[in-house]
């Protein structure tokens, strides 16, 4: 008889390696798994050494994957890579801008299109089910229970699991379990996660990533410069990625402030005592999260 089938989805951070390590020291004899990531060219180097990583200790077995965009009409495909050729300056993200502008809160689709639908098409180029009504597998995903408020609200429609808020695992309880071990996720700290500069991360976390190097947002003040105009709306406004129509330069700006002491509430103070030290984005961009 098929065993059941798991997918699951590696992020690339800390909480998602260890959710994969569990699941399969579980369920590696009783079910089909396929591990996979989805690469996006925006990912801190750490991310895709950690990745590395994870299945040089750990035998994951990862499927790395990027998009391939197709012309009009067509759907996201994927095509298989690897640590040594997986893109590093933004090339599907850029792929995906191009034909559909540039995502923000208004137009947020970027996680499903380079990441869920891209491991879609890898799953089913294997014969796995993966329209919603014929789905003949669950995904995994790794969110903790102390941060439960990003689980899906169709859950058990879509068929994911979230195996470390079943186990009650918390964010302390990952990184206890990472110092058994001689290797971790080797980021500045926990600002530069997923996508370097993500538009879905804080204020506070931009900033964090911006004041430590600037050209960390080279890729999005081009993607504005160069697509801002593309698919605007027709009044002849531009689209930009950050949170209150800020846009890259904005970013970049507030982040060069001098220190000002907080004085009355309408001042704007974003100073270094304001500065991300951890703690996970406001918002993720696990599959099936835009």
């Amino acid at each position: 008889m098929m065993k059941p089938r798991l997918a699951i989805s590696n992020s690339g951070g800390r909480t998602s390696a260890v959710m994969t390590k569990l699941c399969l020291d579980k369920y590696s004899d009783t079910h089909e798994i396929v591990v996979t990531f989805a690469n996006t060219g925006c990912e801190h180097p750490a991310t895709l050494d950690f990745v590395k990583a994870c299945d040089e200790n750990w035998g994951f077995n990862t499927v790395w994957l990027e998009a391939v965009v197709g012309p009009p009409g067509v759907g996201i495909r994927h095509r298989v890579v690897s640590y040594e050729t997986a893109s590093r300056k933004g090339e599907p993200f850029e792929a995906y801008i191009a034909k559909h502008g540039i995502p923000n809160r208004t137009a947020p689709q970027c996680s499903s299109r380079l990441k869920t639908e891209v491991m879609e098409d890898y799953l089913k180029s294997l014969g796995w089910k993966t329209t919603l009504r014929k789905r003949d597998y669950w995904t995994a995903i790794g969110i903790r229970v102390d941060e439960i408020d990003r689980m899906s609200s169709q859950a058990n429609r879509y068929k994911f699991l979230y195996p470390l808020i079943d186990m009650g695992w918390t964010k302390d309880m990952v990184n206890a379990y990472m110092r058994q071990y001689d290797f971790d996720l080797a980021l500045p700290n926990d600002a530069f996660g997923n996508c370097v500069w993500c538009w879905k991360k804080s204020l506070r976390k931009l900033l964090t990533v911006a004041k430590a190097d600037p050209s960390n947002f080279d890729f999005p003040a081009r993607m504005e410069a160069e697509y801002g105009t593309f698919k605007a709306d027709k009044s002849g406004g531009r689209r930009v990625f950050f949170r209150e129509f800020r846009s890259t330069q904005d970013i970049l700006a507030m982040s060069k402030l001098p220190f000002v002491p907080y004085q009355d509430s309408s001042q704007i103070t974003i100073w270094d005592e304001m500065l991300d030290l951890g703690g996970a984005c406001n918002d993720g961009c696990e599959i099936g999260h835009d």
